[in-house]
């Protein structure tokens, strides 16, 4: 059983449709339906208690979790002068907080499963940009979990994955900043990323990809 957050779209939906092409039941947890899911479990991931009714219902499964893949995500670009209050609360909570308190509340079953975590960040979150202050913190804080979880897991099965994905043709631009892509073409497509994370989740257990940056490579 693959359990992925975010997967009604972009990078978490294709990941979703290739458990599902591979017969593996596949759980979602986002605001709205997937259609590669078996199970959707359809909460926020913003707030304590949404979060905890979610990790309950994940546990009424009794089938093993192999995978934990955290793709949930939102961006913000407020420029200093600008920014809001309300603005790092919503990103800090589903970009961080979400994690953080999903894998704690299912803590017991991922050791017990011997589950392996994927913790997707940016990578904005191996740098700094200009007006991009409060989404790039939240990216550098997963990569930063990510870390930590590796050395929880150190003496265990489990593995723990900090991918790191550059700039995706995805309707979560659109949605951000309700524009389409002017120039899809040389932006990454999240079919070959999900594919790329399925094939570091398939590596043989002795096998940990600890990080991996992904940069999109553009020519003029």
């Amino acid at each position: 059983m693959i359990v992925i957050t975010g997967a009604s779209e972009g990078l978490g939906l294709q990941l979703a449709k290739l458990y599902q092409e591979a017969g593996k039941k596949v759980i979602n947890i986002s605001r709205k339906p997937s259609r590669f899911a078996d199970i959707n479990i359809e909460l926020s991931l913003r707030e304590g208690p949404s979060i905890q009714e979610a990790a309950d219902r994940v546990l009424k499964s009794s089938e093993k979790i192999e995978a934990l893949v955290y793709c949930a995500g939102v961006a913000s670009i407020q420029p200093f002068g600008e920014i809001e209050e309300d603005e790092i609360k919503r990103l800090m909570s589903t970009n961080v907080k979400s994690q953080i308190l999903l894998t704690s509340f299912l803590i017991d079953r991922i050791r017990a499963d011997e589950s392996d975590i994927m913790c997707v960040s940016s990578t904005l979150g191996t740098k700094g940009r200009k007006d991009w202050a409060v989404y790039t913190a939240s990216k550098w804080a997963v990569r930063g979990l990510a870390q930590s979880l590796q050395d929880e897991f150190a003496d265990l099965p489990n593995r723990v994955i900090s991918f790191v994905p550059g700039g995706m043709e995805s309707k979560n631009i659109e949605n951000f900043n309700g524009k389409k892509l002017q120039d899809p073409e040389n932006w990454m497509q999240t079919s070959d990323m999900a594919l790329f994370m399925k094939q570091i989740l398939d590596l043989p257990k002795n096998m940990e990809v600890s990080e991996v940056i992904i940069n999109r490579k553009t020519t003029k």
